[in-house]
């Protein structure tokens, strides 16, 4: 579905019609990822959400009292690169527990207030479909239980960090703790950038903005957030959250073996024009091509046409940190994607292909392209077998890396202390 303002406006008008401060929790913020999915995706209602009606998460797991410990959580993706994130961001508190949405099933919880409430708030208020209505009432009669049960427990901890403050659960746990005047922070788990032509979900990142402190990777993503009206004394300067163990720039680079980043199926209208256009530039220029994922990808579809085309499909179980350990290629190509930085950081020069329909962030060099003629040309640029250009080449890169990203900075012990 084509992501535009019109979805968004649609999203920020019902969002409006949605505010409620129920006991400090604020319910538009809360169902605010839920209700611009319904907008833009529109996926169709399964009888079994219906229960969410009569059930709450068990937070047993954060029901102690732990004031001198850092609470983290994070949602239900089942990604091994988000893990990375996370794991590498605990690593540098003293002390620390996860609430792991994905491991936590929910109970049975009946409040009738609740589901009244729900269902009057969502019904009354919202102009969608009768489908639409249906789940979001269930889903914010879920998290009224859950709410309930968070303030029976009432949990201390020293600090909590979201991985992702907008999520909705993690958006109940950071009201939770703002009220108790404890410091809430959200990690950044990819490009953080305004759009203003092409708004996708993405975009309540910056209007739902909760947490009291947003902890950025580079001067890039605090640009953005100021831009958008986000105060700078929320806004942290984190650094990059991985391990990296990055090797001597290569002397060389082999021109002929290229891996391809695709884009999520969102935007899969464009992961098909690059591959048109890489059947016959492949062909033309001798390379081989790697495909790597993204996780919302089809892998069975997928292999089937890397098998046609004696292309190379990277399994699924690596990620992207495994995948570039290896380093078996010369360059990638990337679509609206965050590892086109993470090939830089590994020294593969990554072109960008933008066929118009989606907004790019900042580039590393002047790297897109949208067609055969513009790729041939952003491919003749790279410097493959020249060692003192691929210097400068790289050096120049690590420099616009560390603006984007916050490559060499690691400031993520201040969570150690008490704001």
């Amino acid at each position: 579905m084509a992501e535009n303002k019109l979805f968004f406006e649609r999203y920020r008008k019902n969002k409006s019609q949605l505010k409620y401060n129920f006991n400090g929790y604020e319910l538009d913020k809360i169902l605010a990822m839920d209700l611009i999915s319904e907008i833009y995706v529109d996926p169709p209602l399964k009888i079994k959400t219906l229960r969410y009606f009569f059930l709450a998460i068990n937070i047993n797991l954060i029901a102690n009292q732990n004031p001198d410990q850092t609470l983290f959580s994070i949602g239900r993706y089942h990604r091994k690169d988000y893990y990375e994130i996370l794991n590498y961001v605990r690593s540098k508190t003293i002390k620390s527990v996860l609430f792991d949405l994905s491991k936590i099933k929910p109970i049975p919880h009946i409040k009738i207030s609740n589901l009244i409430l729900a269902c009057k708030h969502i019904f009354k208020n919202t102009d969608l479909s009768l489908k639409s209505k249906l789940f979001l009432a269930s889903q914010l009669s879920y998290y009224l239980n859950t709410i309930d049960k968070l303030e029976d427990k009432r949990p201390t901890f020293k600090n909590y960090i979201a991985f992702s403050g907008v999520h909705h659960l993690e958006a109940i746990i950071t009201f939770y703790f703002k009220k108790k005047k404890i410091p809430t922070y959200s990690l950044q788990h990819g490009i953080y950038y305004v759009f203003k032509k092409h708004i996708p979900l993405d975009a309540i990142l910056f209007e739902n903005f909760l947490s009291d402190k947003q902890l950025c990777w580079g001067e890039y993503s605090i640009d953005e957030f100021k831009d958008y009206g986000i105060k700078k004394d929320s806004l942290i300067l984190a650094g990059y959250p991985r391990n990296l163990i990055r090797k001597s720039p290569p002397a060389t680079l082999d021109k002929h073996k290229c891996l391809v980043l695709l884009a999520r199926y969102t935007y899969e209208h464009s992961n098909v024009k690059l591959i048109k256009i890489l059947k016959k530039f492949s062909i033309e220029n001798d390379v081989k091509i790697s495909i790597k994922l993204h996780p919302t990808l089809n892998w069975q579809e997928y292999n089937t046409l890397c098998n046609s085309l004696g292309w190379e499909l990277i399994e699924e179980k690596y990620t992207l940190t495994n995948m570039f350990k290896k380093n078996n290629f010369g360059w990638a190509i990337a679509i609206n994607t965050a590892a086109y930085y993470e090939a830089y950081l590994n020294y593969l020069p990554c072109k960008r292909f933008n066929d118009g329909t989606f907004e790019d962030s900042l580039h590393v060099f002047n790297d897109n392209f949208e067609d055969l003629n513009q790729l041939e040309e952003v491919f003749k640029a790279i410097p493959f077998n020249q060692k003192e250009k691929l210097s400068k080449y790289f050096n120049q890169a690590d420099e616009r890396l560390k603006y984007i990203l916050g490559l060499g900075i690691d400031n993520y012990n201040i969570i150690n202390e008490n704001l």
